[in-house]
């Protein structure tokens, strides 16, 4: 945890997406991706789940989601305290980033 880290809005670029996030499928129509944020170093988890809503309703079936082995955009989730987030934004550091799929893939 590194709550010395103050909550910035950062991005990290695409061409470098982190791979030492431990992915896992927990159960039917979920996976978990979690790791170290690059920003602050806290322990933070994305979740993706069977169904997802997105703002014009449920975004597609998670089945064949990450067939195509491209990266993954995530936002920081960490439950540390950053100083000056701003009291709308729940969790996280501000930083976002690109994870990149195991090698052998993700059975669902």
């Amino acid at each position: 945890m590194s709550a010395i880290v103050p909550y910035e809005e950062k991005s990290f670029p695409l061409a470098q997406p982190l791979t030492t996030f431990l992915w896992e499928v927990r159960g039917l129509g979920r996976v978990e991706a979690t790791g170290e944020c690059p920003q602050c170093q806290c322990s933070t988890v994305k979740v993706w789940q069977e169904i997802q809503y997105v703002a014009k309703g449920p975004a597609k079936p998670l089945r064949g989601l990450f067939d195509d082995g491209k990266p993954r955009f995530v936002m920081c989730q960490c439950t540390t305290w950053h100083a000056r987030r701003p009291t709308q934004v729940l969790d996280g550091c501000g930083a976002s980033f690109w994870l990149a799929p195991p090698p052998q893939g993700i059975s669902l």
